[in-house]
């Protein structure tokens, strides 16, 4: 009997840690605002990466609102691109998740321009 009721006292703990568990799996959303922070850092040199005119981007390559309003270049072709860079595009080395957040960037841009 008194193993029963220890177990019973533990069951709310055992599926506290479960639940945490399961939040653990559970897959993370892209952030957009992440995007917009690597975009900033990573292509910013070459590219215009945000909406406001100017920036420190060059006219040699797209900005990324061209990019993203291309309807030939939607997110399958960010994410080959960061994938397979071309020169001059520097290799990055960025994650899953940091490719997912700038793909989450570039729908803002699509969507503003809407």
């Amino acid at each position: 009997m008194h193993r029963f009721l220890l177990a019973i006292a533990c069951l709310p703990l055992a599926l506290g840690a479960l639940a945490q568990d399961a939040r653990a799996q559970a897959p993370r959303q892209p952030d957009a605002r992440q995007g917009a922070g690597l975009a900033r850092d990573w292509c910013a040199n070459c590219h215009v990466v945000g909406l406001e005119a100017g920036g420190r981007g060059t006219d040699a390559v797209p900005s990324f609102v061209n990019i993203a309003r291309d309807p030939r270049k939607g997110p399958d072709y960010v994410r080959r691109v960061l994938a397979n860079p071309h020169p001059p595009m520097p290799q990055m080395p960025l994650s899953r998740a940091a490719v997912e957040d700038l793909v989450a960037y570039f729908r803002t841009l699509v969507a503003a321009g809407r």
